[in-house]
């Protein structure tokens, strides 16, 4: 499975807001940026957690 998929743009999504908030080109509310990296960081929780799932289902086999 891609995890990929949905971890770079949301990552490019954030770090193109911040820059664009930071220099004054738009204002983003910060609980906007809160919420996507929270997301972020959920994100690669949940997969580091199945992979390592996946692992030890294979060593058991």
């Amino acid at each position: 499975m891609n995890y990929n998929l949905i971890r770079i743009p949301l990552l490019t999504a954030l770090v193109i807001m911040m820059i664009l908030d930071l220099t004054g080109v738009i204002y983003v509310p910060g609980i906007v940026i809160f919420i996507i990296a929270a997301a972020l960081i959920w994100y690669n929780i949940y997969i580091r957690r199945n992979v390592s799932n996946q692992n030890k289902k294979k060593k058991l086999k």
